[in-house]
């Protein structure tokens, strides 16, 4: 997970470097054009406008998620589309000021070098994530239900995790290369030389060859306990078989006073502000659902907020009056309760802006686990363990459940999504809380995840 985040970071500001020097190569190609060069002293500006533009486009194509490249002409089709549209942005743009335009020659160029440049970079990448070395080697301690779980779960192209076999008992249900007993633990390091030592006993007493795995620690390789090793590797936190003591003993999950402080700060400004600039959308939107179906523009429904009280979320109608006169049920892919309108504000999140009120009214956070009823929250905290405790922080407009995860109507759906909630509950930060406000106005735009 971070090793993704981090090349996303440096990948975007080499995007950035390279379409803001290939605006000066352009200069720089004019001067060999007679009576074309001429002085710009606003070309530093001018170059700083595309590549705004030119990095913005590429994240709305996903050109820094790589979960959704994996081969090549991948990329190719996702680069050119955003050529397309930053020659379309860049058209509106100057077209509203003239003065901060390109001349035709330097934007041909700038154009042509920056979306080649970025091509090659991300298929070098992606050359380096499938090769060896970008791999983490990684040796499981561990021959149970625990091991098997980890490994299936994380053997996937999106996870660069080689698994270069087990340690404990042979058991023939295990995928990976047996390596040998607990006895023999330190020399199979030796030979193996991994990056990490997965520690992932089904049970720990007895069997924990604790002197072992100190010597390792301090000389050989990293050692982690599973639910850390997939918490870092996925984004999520692991719930099928984690001891309490993992939830206990672990950092994260409490805040400061300063902290909390901080994030309703965060939350009033985002929520006046999304109030603002969307006002004309949330106007449209009512008096589209009023032409479209008979009933109230608006839908108050309780859910269950912070330390499980209920509260009334706001939300734009999406569906038939009396929708749901049976009974509370969760919306399904073609459901026939969903109006025509209905289901376009809920592909485009529209239907949630309302609850910028709530926001403001502080009985939601702008990001956090989304709030579900009553109803389903008692079935739930019956199937999937440790539910509850996404009970423990506010409530979110948007969360990273919501960006990372489709949206789902099973209860496996939501123990996927439970994985993300405590995830975030555990390293939620303004910085997070800013990538996922990002990531949601793409999911939005891209009409993503909704029913």
């Amino acid at each position: 997970m971070a090793r993704n985040v981090y090349s996303a970071i440096i990948l975007f500001i080499l995007d950035f470097v390279i379409a803001y020097g290939s605006v000066f190569l352009g200069k720089y190609v004019q001067t060999f054009l007679p009576g074309l060069s001429l002085p710009d002293a606003f070309l530093l500006y001018k170059a700083m406008i595309f590549a705004s533009i030119l990095v913005g486009c590429y994240y709305f194509q996903d050109l820094y998620a790589w979960r959704y490249m994996k081969r090549s002409a991948e990329v190719f089709s996702s680069i050119l589309l955003s050529g397309g549209i930053i020659l379309i942005l860049l058209a509106a743009v100057y077209y509203v000021v003239p003065s901060i335009g390109l001349d035709r020659n330097i934007l041909l160029v700038a154009i042509i070098s920056s979306l080649f440049l970025s091509y090659l970079f991300r298929v070098a990448y992606l050359g380096l994530r499938s090769s060896d070395i970008a791999r983490i080697k990684a040796v499981i301690l561990g021959d149970g239900e625990n091991a098997r779980f980890l490994i299936s779960e994380l053997v996937s192209v999106l996870h660069p995790v080689e698994f270069e076999g087990y340690i404990g008992e042979e058991n023939p249900k295990i995928s990976v290369r047996y390596l040998g007993d607990v006895s023999g633990i330190s020399g199979i390091i030796d030979d193996i030389r991994p990056d990490v030592l997965v520690v992932a006993l089904d049970r720990w007493r007895g069997k924990m060859p604790i002197h072992d795995l100190l010597d390792i620690k301090l000389s050989k390789c990293d050692v982690t306990d599973g639910p850390s090793f997939y918490e870092d590797v996925t984004g999520k936190i692991l719930v099928e078989g984690i001891r309490p003591s993992s939830m206990i003993f672990t950092h994260g999950f409490l805040r400061t006073n300063m902290q909390v402080m901080l994030k309703r700060v965060f939350d009033i400004f985002f929520a006046s502000l999304g109030t603002i600039c969307a006002f004309p959308v949330m106007f449209a939107a009512a008096i589209a659902i009023r032409m479209d179906s008979p009933g109230p523009v608006f839908y108050f429904q309780d859910r269950v907020g912070r330390d499980g009280k209920d509260f009334h979320v706001i939300k734009f109608r999406s569906m038939v009056e009396d929708a749901e006169k049976n009974g509370p049920q969760w919306a399904s892919e073609g459901d026939p309760r969903i109006t025509r309108i209905g289901r376009f504000i809920r592909k485009t999140r529209i239907d949630e802006l309302p609850q910028f009120i709530n926001v403001l009214k502080n009985d939601m956070s702008f990001v956090g686990p989304r709030p579900e009823r009553r109803y389903f929250v008692d079935q739930l905290k019956e199937h999937i363990p440790y539910y509850a405790l996404r009970l423990h922080i506010k409530p979110g407009i948007t969360g990273w459940a919501q960006v990372n995860y489709p949206y789902g109507d099973t209860i496996e759906d939501s123990r996927q999504k439970l994985k993300y909630d405590l995830y975030y509950a555990k390293n939620r930060s303004l910085w997070l809380d800013i990538v996922i406000i990002f990531q949601t106005l793409k999911v939005a735009l891209k009409g993503r995840g909704a029913q």
